[in-house]
């Protein structure tokens, strides 16, 4: 459950970062090429792999929205 609401939360930001952008480039009365824009504003997105628990928490929002699956713990073998 921890996870749905972790997306949920992360959904609100995005929606309220996108206004937020939005208005910001409304207010400006030159833009800059979209290559100072990408580096500034999409940066922060950027990461590596998603971890395990990453991984768990966006399956298990899939299957509480309904998607039928089973999740079930595989031990890597060595």
């Amino acid at each position: 459950m921890r996870g749905a609401a972790d997306a949920l939360r992360r959904d609100r930001e995005r929606v309220l970062y996108g206004a937020w952008a939005t208005e910001r480039f409304a207010r400006v009365d030159n833009l800059r090429g979209f290559s100072h824009y990408a580096e500034a504003m999409l940066g922060r997105e950027k990461r590596g792999r998603q971890t395990p628990m990453e991984q768990l928490a966006v399956f298990e929002t899939m299957r509480a929205a309904g998607v039928p699956m089973t999740i079930r713990k595989v031990e890597r073998r060595r």
